[in-house]
């Protein structure tokens, strides 16, 4: 038997925003997400594109492949050899 689907409301229903978390000390990149309303994922977006959850000894990031592409706006430490 088939089922209709009905608008329930924006509670009913959560998401979770892929995320990479990247170790200053020594590049690693860990997989992680933030779950969410679907309301909520822009703002959980821009606040990840604009570094607004980063703090002093990891950033967090939207998910990305291959890890070389972390370079772009991730600073490691100095004595850090890159991503793994």
């Amino acid at each position: 038997m088939r089922h209709s689907k009905r608008m329930v409301g924006d509670s009913a229903y959560s998401c979770k925003v892929l995320t990479h978390i990247i170790r200053f000390n020594d590049g690693h990149v860990m997989p992680d997400w933030i779950e969410c309303l679907p309301s909520q994922a822009d703002e959980v977006s821009r606040k990840l594109r604009n570094c607004e959850l980063d703090t002093k000894t990891y950033a967090v990031r939207i998910r990305r492949s291959p890890k070389s592409r972390h370079a772009i706006d991730v600073n490691l430490e100095h004595d850090v050899w890159g991503f793994w």
